[in-house]
């Protein structure tokens, strides 16, 4: 293979691009993209070819966002369990009667995202007495697949959990 000086150039088993700067019988003087010179044999030099492409498109582009990545709230299913965001006049039920109506309104958001195959939701319980939070953590720990963690969504203590679906185990609830 022949090179000339100034050609572009990359070494096998390394990474970067070289510039030749002098050329012998068995070795050739590169310089890498950082300044820095030094001899390789010429059977490891190999020629690059640059690749050309005259538009690139990137799909999808607002679901791969890096920076959007970190924990976009807005992104991940969620539900407001407190009774009041759930029913309008809620003077006519009995503490009882509220508690059952936020677990089937829970269990039904479960299987609604289970189907729509999401792998993590975001529910709002609210801080209170814990009695809906401990209901919730009983159906998910004793269905298989589901894994629940505090989410600090309320700066006077933890109101909200993060539920993990694993897909190939979970089952509607």
């Amino acid at each position: 293979m022949k090179f000339t000086i100034g050609e572009r150039v990359s070494i096998l088993n390394e990474t970067g691009s070289y510039l030749i700067l002098e050329i012998s019988d068995t070795k050739i003087k590169v310089e890498d993209e950082h300044g820095f010179d030094s001899e390789v044999p010429i059977s490891l030099i190999v020629k690059t070819k640059p690749i050309e492409s005259s538009r690139i498109v990137i799909k999808d582009d607002e679901e791969f966002n890096p920076v959007r990545k970190k924990r976009d709230l807005n992104r991940i299913p969620s539900i407001d369990l407190h009774f009041e965001a759930l029913i309008e006049d809620d003077d006519r039920y009995s503490s009882y009667d509220k508690l059952n109506y936020q677990i089937k309104r829970f269990r039904e958001f479960i299987n609604q995202n289970l189907a729509k195959r999401k792998t993590k939701v975001l529910v709002i319980h609210g801080i209170g007495e814990g009695r809906l939070k401990s209901e919730i953590m009983t159906l998910i720990y004793k269905s298989e697949g589901y894994a629940m963690h505090d989410a600090n969504y309320s700066p006077q203590g933890v109101g909200a959990s993060f539920i993990e679906i694993t897909l190939s185990k979970a089952e509607p609830i």
